[in-house]
């Protein structure tokens, strides 16, 4: 049976045994640019892949600290299966725009898709509402199509892309999407 609590801190330890830190998809939303007179706008094709893309996500020594300063703010949450951490979510509260920032949703390898992430977003948002903030938000890849899915279905909506945020050389072919929730 899962429990979902209060995170505040994780460890090296804690990520390496939850297993493949990553995604691997099939398909990627390949963005087309469309030009119609004086106005340029942009579509989301669902392409497959000539092969799957596997991507693997290493967690370093500095990215954990800054992770674990954020979990200080008390807005981020685990899952446990008795006792075994099953999966987390780590959210920023950010005062400017009045926004909770998922910086990190991770369900562990062998537990995924069995509703670990639908009862961890649906903490959090039940744990956002009496904050007032006026949406979630959060980054992912247009070829990390089972995260686009994932959050669709919990109702995210895409709300901007980047077609140049991540280095070409280390990350072929990605565009940033970010997504939000109003709430």
């Amino acid at each position: 049976m899962t429990t979902i609590s209060s995170l505040s801190g994780l460890t090296a330890m804690d990520i390496l045994q939850m297993g493949h830190n990553g995604y691997t998809s099939s398909q990627a939303w390949v963005p087309v640019q469309e030009q119609d007179g004086a106005e340029m706008r942009f579509t989301f094709r669902l392409e497959t892949l000539p092969s799957p893309k596997q991507k693997t996500w290493h967690t370093s020594e500095t990215e954990l600290a800054e992770l674990n300063e954020v979990m200080q703010q008390g807005h981020s949450y685990a899952a446990y299966d008795n006792g075994r951490l099953t999966g987390f979510i780590i959210a920023e509260k950010r005062d400017w725009n009045n926004t909770l920032y998922v910086a990190q949703l991770t369900v562990a390898a062998s537990e995924r898709r069995k509703g670990i992430g639908v009862q961890l977003m649906n903490t959090l948002i039940a744990h956002a509402r009496p904050l007032k903030v006026r949406l979630l938000e959060l980054e992912t890849q247009n070829t990390n199509v089972p995260a686009v899915t994932f959050y669709r279905k919990q109702g995210f909506r895409l709300s901007g892309v980047h077609l140049k945020l991540y280095d070409p050389v280390w990350c072929p072919g990605e565009v940033a999407f970010y997504m939000t929730f109003e709430l």
